[in-house]
């Protein structure tokens, strides 16, 4: 009789801990063929982290109606500075969002130049998620995340000119300051081009 030769175990890219039992999901694990990607996401052991994996990772959460935004949406596009939830932007009166531990819903006007499908997941645009970002989020935490998004393409004078889709709204006077700081300048003549996104460009101003 011929030996019989183990199965191969064929898994998805992003793997959500509720597919699962709880000894599979441990023993896959310790297995070496998941690794943790996101809250209850693993992704499959050596798969670059891509940013279709990082949307698939949060598909679960976002509502047919509803498109990622903001830090969740940042950490899809750059992969850096993972949220501790997903931002969840949602058209104005519909139904309301499902209470969620790991999602926090916004209304929000998105046209369609404002998202992009990745993975078959709603997520705004690099540029949308960069004036989003800029809005809403803390300094503290929506520097990086800025800096992060300009390695991934954002462009700030591209961002600065949307804002003008949002005069008279929250956030836009503190979101032009944050832009601001991230065009590229030089100092004296012949000196290196910097950022102007380093640290002491976003100090806070004394009056």
């Amino acid at each position: 009789m011929r030996a019989l030769r183990p199965v191969p175990v064929v898994l998805p890219d992003v793997v959500h801990r509720d597919a699962l039992s709880s000894l599979a999901w441990a023993g896959l694990h310790l297995d070496g063929l998941l690794a943790p990607l996101w809250g209850d996401a693993s992704a499959t052991a050596g798969a670059p982290s891509d940013a279709e994996r990082r949307a698939l990772a949060l598909a679960p959460l976002v509502p047919a109606r509803g498109t990622v935004g903001r830090l969740a949406a940042a950490w899809v596009h750059t992969g850096l500075h993972p949220p501790d939830h997903v931002d969840v932007l949602v058209p104005s009166g519909g139904r309301r969002t499902d209470p969620h531990r790991r999602r926090r819903a916004a209304e929000a006007v998105l046209d369609d130049r404002d998202v992009l499908v990745v993975g078959g997941v709603r997520v705004t645009t690099v540029l949308r998620t960069g004036v989003d970002v800029a809005r809403w989020v803390p300094d503290a935490t929506a520097v990086p995340a800025l800096r992060a998004l300009v390695d991934a393409g954002l462009d700030a004078d591209a961002a600065l000119a949307e804002l003008g889709r949002f005069g008279g709204h929250r956030g836009v006077v503190r979101a032009a300051r944050l832009l601001t700081g991230l065009r590229p300048t030089r100092q004296g003549c012949g000196r290196q081009a910097r950022m102007t996104g380093s640290s002491d460009a976003f100090a806070p101003v004394m009056r």
